[in-house]
């Protein structure tokens, strides 16, 4: 079943509104309602005193109305009182002060005092709700982060961390390289998290730095797993736990933190207003194949764009005709088997009384709710698509470490991490070919292509599963600034790509940081364009496909591809504009006998969802561009508005 709802806080609103509402979410169609993350203060007014009286009736009047409930844990804004009697439960900012009240997540994941008063509120949930009938999910906090927290509680967290990662303070110093700038750690008490301002945060030791970022994701799994064992004491096994991720300044590692929860989670706010730049890549695609890959299975969207947003800057542009239904039905077609609106109301009170809902501050619904109704209705005849998954061909890695090294040691103006792994996932798509965005040590069997984008930090198990893929025929595509990095964030002795170079049948003989100017290419007499860098390849094993037209380095090789056992392997030199990375995507799909189609206009995705058998149920093909596409795919002449998806049943 694929469910459809809204974000509901009836504790905003007047009792008398709560059956209109209701009634109105029924008529619509909504399935599914996620209530409560927020509503601890409500819950405890004064520490001990519980009112519960206003959640059992809102509980008991959606269930009565058929609608199910996913129930959000409260934990990410404690009540004040909690702050004012117990200040040491705040989290410690970079500054060294503890984080100001009277905005969310202020609390320390690793405070024992608050996660004490966390457990009690999550147990007097449980014990009115964990069995009730129309609670089908539970949400743990809300949009959690790496735990960047500085206090004295984190920091002795931080040096156990340590201890156990490196084992002696000689060896810590060895990893860091601690006497650069006189900085040898004499003893563990001197290790604290990244506090002070005097200097830029990229100044500080790399390697040290990089332990935090994992300490920090660590600290953030830890306290996930907490939650779920305080529900679990009661809630049954049959009902799913998840949380609801987004990407932020400190995300967290999505892999290690979703392992012990039942489904992956995303809140997806894609942008409203198309880009002038041909080159941009704007779509959340790559985010919802990252949320389906990173437990191999369908997930749920937990928050949808449903309108103009305004709160920590000025207000974003109103959502355009079409995308509050093309761009639920593009996470339906990825793989989402629940897409929930974020948010019902529009606030009328508070800090996010501009980050607008399906109905706005008028309460009279408009084109936006309109638009979800029809979104709401056409679900209902796509029941055709329940029990279908979204099977790949194409696996493109990702590591929490590699986003956090890149954050750490900028490499070049304009080259980021996250943004190689869209550019990878639209190359794909736009050739109507699925691709799974997964963890770097992930098991890579059963696929045919698999993409590196640059492995910066060497990990030995992505290294030894990478080879042995390429030896058991598969084809592997490596990009710029790989092997660079050791685990402890320390560069390697040897020629780039380091470990891969073998494997990758040439060397980087030098590197260019070019930044956002433009370098040409010429592949097989066709011209093309790279950016932001180029390595100047040196053949070992491998023959050279392409080579730089112009700079210094002219007529050296910028791709060469080589043969490794049964398999292949693409090392691409440089960071390509869109035309570059389809034909680079193109040549993996030919070396695998992968069928794509050639005939998507740029700005067109083609995905598809499959039974269980394997046989392709529905074809997804949506128009992410500002233009009508007009175009021929398997003989039908298509045509297709601004954000609009076309499904066809096979």
């Amino acid at each position: 079943m694929i469910r459809i709802g809204v974000d509901y806080y009836p504790e905003h609103w007047d009792r008398s509104s709560w059956a209109k509402d209701i009634a109105l979410m029924k008529q619509t169609g909504v399935t599914t309602v996620r209530i409560a993350e927020f509503a601890w203060g409500l819950m405890e007014p004064i520490e001990g005193n519980f009112d519960f009286g206003w959640l059992d009736d809102i509980i008991k009047m959606l269930g009565d109305a058929g609608i199910e409930i996913i129930l959000g844990t409260p934990t990410n804004c404690a009540p004040l009182w909690l702050y004012r009697n117990y200040p040491e439960t705040l989290s410690v900012e970079r500054d060294g002060t503890r984080t100001a009240t009277g905005l969310r997540g202020h609390r320390c994941m690793e405070s024992p005092l608050f996660r004490k008063y966390a457990a009690r509120i999550i147990g007097e949930m449980t014990k009115r709700y964990a069995k009730n009938l129309h609670v089908i999910a539970w949400q743990i906090d809300n949009e959690l982060g790496a735990n960047h927290c500085c206090c004295p509680v984190c920091a002795a967290k931080f040096r156990e961390y340590l201890k156990a990662r490196h084992g002696s303070l000689e060896a810590l110093n060895h990893a860091w390289g601690a006497d650069v700038w006189s900085g040898e750690i004499s003893d563990w008490e001197q290790i604290t998290p990244p506090v002070g301002q005097l200097y830029s945060y990229n100044w500080y030791n790399p390697g040290y730095l990089l332990d935090f970022h994992r300490w920090a994701e660590q600290s953030t799994t830890g306290y996930i797993q907490f939650e779920i064992d305080e529900l679990r004491k009661a809630v049954p096994k049959k009902i799913p736990i998840t949380t609801n991720a987004c990407f932020a300044q400190h995300s967290m590692d999505f892999h290690q933190s979703y392992v012990a929860l039942d489904v992956a989670a995303y809140d997806n706010y894609p942008e409203t207003i198309y880009p002038d730049d041909p080159e941009a890549v704007y779509t959340t695609a790559a985010a919802l194949d990252l949320m389906r890959g990173v437990k191999r299975k369908n997930f749920w969207i937990m928050e949808q764009l449903s309108g103009p947003f305004g709160c920590w800057s000025a207000m974003k542009p109103m959502p355009r005709p079409g995308q509050i239904e093309g761009y639920g039905l593009q996470c339906i077609a990825h793989g989402a088997d629940m897409v929930l609106y974020w948010r019902w109301h529009a606030a009328i009170k508070g800090a996010e009384t501009f980050c607008q809902g399906l109905i706005d501050h008028s309460g009279v619904p408009g084109r936006r709710f309109e638009e979800f109704a029809h979104f709401c209705k056409r679900l209902q005849s796509l029941d055709w698509l329940d029990g279908t998954v979204v099977k790949s061909p194409v696996a493109i890695l990702y590591g929490a470490t590699q986003m956090d090294a890149f954050s750490i040691q900028t490499q070049s103006e304009g080259f980021d991490y996250w943004e190689q792994l869209k550019r990878w996932q639209n190359a794909f798509g736009g050739l109507g070919v699925n691709t799974d965005i997964i963890h770097e040590t992930a098991d890579l069997s059963g696929y045919k292509v698999v993409v590196v984008p640059s492995h910066f930090v060497t990990n030995p198990v992505t290294v030894q599963n990478i080879t042995s893929f390429v030896m058991n025929g598969g084809t592997v595509i490596l990009t710029p600034r790989t092997g660079v990095k050791d685990e402890d964030n320390g560069c390697l002795l040897a020629p780039l790509p380091g470990a891969f170079a073998e494997l990758a049948g040439c060397t980087v003989e030098e590197y260019d940081p070019i930044g956002k100017r433009d370098v040409g290419i010429d592949w097989a007499g066709e011209n093309l364009t790279a950016t932001v860098w180029c390595d100047v390849l040196r053949p070992t094993t491998g023959r050279a496909l392409a080579a730089y037209t112009t700079e210094f380095y002219a007529g050296k090789p910028a791709i060469v591809e080589n043969t490794f056992c049964s398999g292949t392997v693409l090392s691409a030199g440089v960071c390509g504009k869109k035309p570059l990375l389809r034909k680079l995507a193109k040549a993996a799909l030919d070396s695998q006998q992968v069928k794509y189609w050639d005939t998507l206009p740029e700005g067109v995705q083609c995905t598809t969802r499959e039974s269980a058998d394997g046989s392709v149920k529905g074809r997804f093909l949506f128009n992410e561009t500002a233009q009508i596409q007009s175009f021929v795919l398997a003989g039908e002449s298509i045509t297709l508005a601004p954000c609009e998806m076309k499904i066809d049943r096979i």
